[in-house]
């Protein structure tokens, strides 16, 4: 071969070497990951959120199935060990979980009403993606219920109840700092007894609830 050819090999050969050393160096910038916006992202931070969902539910005793919107605002804080989170959180949700229904023959009106929700929950959960956790939670709980009875024999009630609940959901990060969360929660209360004009009635509640939730992380 010529000088001339193999001067050109080797013009070829530089160029080549030069192209894969800036490839590889990226003029100086990390390579690109596909995933840098979420490069040491973590699930263990404080958080605080608004959730919106619909709840229903019955009440031992009364024939009435109360139903209805709850929403509300909840606070936490995550620990992050691999793929394992473990957190406590809080809700404070107001409602409207209400219904109504006649009994004794129609002679008395069952109209309860749940105007307040609140619970104190650990959550423990895994990361099936960095920026997915599925989770369970469960703990202590308490509601506000106005219990009026209308009909021979009744009146205004009321009744604070305390309960466990538990549930569970996912939770999706947006970006570092928001997640959006669909979850469910069985809340049991304890059973009250509420005193009428016409005697005792004994109420033990439990409610059903589905919420979506958007979530900071600061």
């Amino acid at each position: 071969m010529s000088r001339f050819g193999w001067g050109t090999l080797a013009l070829i050969a530089a160029g080549l070497t030069t192209s894969a050393q800036a490839a590889d160096f990226n003029y100086g910038r990390p390579a690109y990951t596909g995933n840098q916006l979420f490069d040491g992202f973590s699930w263990a931070r404080p958080y605080l959120g608004v959730n919106l969902g619909y709840a229903w539910g019955s009440v031992a005793n009364n024939p009435a199935k109360p139903s209805g919107f709850v929403g509300g605002v909840q606070a936490g804080y995550n620990w992050q060990s691999g793929p394992i989170v473990i957190g406590l959180e809080g809700d404070a949700l107001a409602a409207g979980i209400s219904g109504s229904e006649r009994f004794n023959h129609g002679a008395n009106t069952a109209s309860p009403d749940i105007d307040a929700m609140a619970d104190l929950r650990l959550r423990a959960g895994v990361t099936v993606m960095p920026r997915v956790l599925l989770f369970v939670t469960g703990g202590i709980a308490w509601a506000d219920v106005d219990l009026p009875v209308k009909g021979p024999g009744g009146g205004s009630g009321d009744g604070t109840f305390f309960g466990w609940t538990a549930g569970g959901g996912a939770e999706v990060a947006i970006n570092p700092n928001w997640s959006a969360r669909f979850d469910y929660q069985f809340t049991d209360f304890d059973s009250e007894t509420v005193s009428y004009p016409g005697g005792d009635v004994k109420y033990d509640p439990d409610v059903n609830t589905y919420r979506g939730a958007l979530i900071y992380k600061f």
